[in-house]
């Protein structure tokens, strides 16, 4: 490109350099060398500039790439955490659950143990009162017999008495002189 340039103007100015001096052909050159090291340099600064604007974008897609993976991952991070606090506050709820289950059949089971003492307490109770009733009825029993025992030793002693005297009253009535 800068040959082409350079010969442009150097066929521009040398049919101007047959008209003009020395000096004004020189000085053209320069300019159109000059022109040519300018249109080069902003050649090579639009190319730079291109460049470093590629650059600058693939940096900020990078970056936003990296923001939005860091996003994605904090949200990810997140919804775990939120699952994982679930969890555990079911796996808390649960527990209290079964706690409360657990102190509920305790209680339950006091209560049926207290019963089951108050049974055995008003059965001995009940026991002691047989007990008494049955020694009464023993005791009565016994009276009864030692009445019966009594009434056939008087009736015994009548009868013995009886007879005695009826013995008493023929030996006094055989020992008399009037028969």
């Amino acid at each position: 490109m800068k040959k082409i340039v350079l010969a442009t103007f150097l066929s521009i100015f040398s049919s101007a350099a047959f008209s003009s001096s020395l000096q004004d052909q020189l000085s053209a050159v320069a300019q159109a060398e000059q022109q040519g090291a300018n249109e080069e340099k902003k050649q090579h600064d639009d190319w730079v500039a291109e460049r470093n604007k590629q650059i600058q974008q693939d940096k900020q897609r990078r970056a936003s790439a990296q923001a939005a993976a860091n996003k994605k991952a904090a949200a990810a991070a997140a919804e775990k955490q939120a699952r994982q606090d679930k969890r555990d506050a079911e796996a808390l709820q649960d527990k209290k659950r079964d706690q409360g289950y657990e102190d509920e059949l305790r209680s339950l089971e006091i209560q049926k143990q207290k019963l089951a003492l108050a049974k055995e307490e008003a059965r001995v109770k009940r026991e002691n009162e047989f007990i008494d009733q049955e020694l009464k009825s023993k005791a009565a029993q016994t009276d009864v017999t030692q009445s019966e025992a009594d009434a056939n030793r008087n009736i015994s002693e009548g009868g013995r008495d009886l007879m005695k005297s009826e013995g008493k009253a023929r030996e006094d009535k055989a020992d008399s002189w009037f028969k």
